[in-house]
């Protein structure tokens, strides 16, 4: 009976998954905060635009191809204008260590370019240790213009 035991609690204590999460820290804020600048900086003085793909994950380039990205920064610049400055306004950081470890940031930031203003997200998500693009979004309140 005692073996009996010990079987159903070690069976128990293999199938039991043990995970620490971390929600909203700063220090995760930061290091996505990284990969959002890195962007702005190649899409304001860059010029190798392999600089901006890197930055992106695979799954990005899944739904939206490479030649999508380009023409909606291209027609940002365009019409909206140049990126002046960019100001974050809200975030949200997921990481999970352990045996289901992830982690996922959400960044939304407030984009002031030189015929108006975007509100700008970016989704990401590490990947192999590195913190990737896993999508982009541009908004502009047209009444704002």
């Amino acid at each position: 009976m005692k073996n009996f035991y010990m079987l159903i609690i070690s069976f128990l204590l293999i199938s039991c998954s043990f995970n620490q999460t971390f929600s909203n820290r700063e220090s995760d804020k930061k290091d996505a905060e990284e990969i959002s600048k890195k962007f702005y900086w190649e899409l304001k003085y860059g010029s190798n635009q392999d600089k901006i793909y890197e930055l992106f994950s695979n799954k990005f380039f899944e739904v939206t191809s490479k030649e999508k990205l380009d023409q909606m920064n291209t027609v940002s610049q365009n019409e909206i204008g140049p990126i002046q400055e960019y100001n974050l306004i809200k975030w949200e950081t997921l990481v999970v260590k352990g045996s289901n470890a992830r982690s996922q940031y959400l960044l939304i930031y407030d984009v002031k370019r030189t015929n108006g203003k975007t509100e700008e997200t970016f989704s990401m998500n590490k990947e192999n240790g590195e913190i990737k693009i896993i999508g982009y979004r541009i908004n502009q309140n047209l009444l704002d213009k």
